[in-house]
């Protein structure tokens, strides 16, 4: 095992402002075994590896330095970003375009909050993209089902039951964003009545 492992086990237990004893009395380990992975050369077996990855929330490639992403989501994120490119790269001029609008508009949406760390916010996009995305999949589902010839009554009422599912939960979702933008403009807004008063006093 590398010294790679030793490095980044004492960063992230330094991250969380632990020590060595911190670090064993959670594992269930000695101080002196943790010192040993640190330290001297030690190796952990297959299970603490896990323990360790479990307990910090990183990826055991992470941890050996396999890997530069700490956790599988984001490991998904730099795979989905490097097919989204290839993909993109492989487009006809015209939809290039499109795509780089619709990218545009998706990085407009989310980058007020991103660099705010606004996490509230960014969970009620996540909630809209993941109905839109489910509700979607189902849909599409339903419809290859009968290779696209929707004739039967009954496939046509689940399609359109399906479609009505949609557009409540997106309404619903949508109302949670419009709640988030009024109680951030109530936040600002006491702020700045805080922001005079204090300047009267």
């Amino acid at each position: 095992m590398s010294s790679v492992f030793s490095s980044r086990l004492i960063s992230l237990r330094k991250e969380r402002q632990m020590t060595q004893t911190d670090l064993a009395n959670a594992l269930h380990k000695t101080r002196s075994t943790i010192s040993g992975y640190e330290t001297e050369g030690k190796e952990p077996d297959y299970d603490m590896l896990c323990s360790i990855a479990k307990y910090f929330g990183v990826t055991i490639d992470y941890l050996l330095g396999v890997a530069e992403a700490r956790t599988e989501s984001e490991v998904v994120f730099i795979n989905d970003t490097n097919n989204f490119k290839r993909h993109y790269d492989a487009l006809p001029p015209l939809t290039k375009q499109t795509v780089a609008k619709l990218y545009d508009c998706f990085y407009l949406l989310l980058s007020r909050d991103m660099q705010n760390n606004n996490a509230g916010r960014l969970e009620v996009y996540l909630e809209l993209f993941s109905v839109l995305q489910s509700s979607r999949a189902d849909i599409r589902k339903l419809i290859d089902s009968c290779d696209g010839q929707v004739s039967d009554p009954l496939l046509l009422s689940d399609l359109i039951a399906l479609q009505n599912g949609l557009k409540t939960d997106v309404s619903a979702v949508l109302d949670k964003l419009m709640q988030a933008d009024v109680d951030t403009a109530f936040d600002v807004k006491k702020g700045s009545l805080t922001s005079s008063e204090s300047k009267v006093i």
